[in-house]
C-alpha cells in the first residue's frame, strides 16, 4: 500500500522535473538564437545594430566638424598673414 502512495507523488515529481529542464533549454536556446524566430538573441542582435548605426551618424558628424573647423583655421589664419 506504501508503495502506491510512494509512486504516486514520485510520477508528478519526475515530469515536473522534466518539463522545468525542457523550458530551461527552451529559454537557452531562444537566447543563443539557436531556437524558434523571436527571442532575447534577435532582440540583442537588433539593439547592436541600432547603435552601429548610431556609431557611424556619430562618427560621420565628427568628420564635418573637423572639416569646418580645418576651413575656420586657415580662413583665420589667411587674415593674420594677409
Amino acid at each position: 500500500m506504501w508503495g502506491f502512495a510512494w509512486m504516486f507523488w514520485m510520477v508528478p515529481l519526475f515530469f515536473c522535473f522534466a518539463m522545468m529542464r525542457r523550458w530551461r533549454w527552451e529559454r537557452w536556446a531562444m537566447a543563443q538564437g539557436r531556437y524558434g524566430s523571436g527571442g532575447r538573441g534577435s532582440t540583442l542582435q537588433r539593439e547592436v545594430e541600432s547603435q552601429r548605426t548610431y556609431i557611424e551618424e556619430l562618427e560621420h558628424r565628427i568628420a564635418q566638424l573637423e572639416e569646418k573647423l580645418d576651413f575656420t583655421e586657415r580662413l583665420v589664419t589667411g587674415r593674420r598673414d594677409g
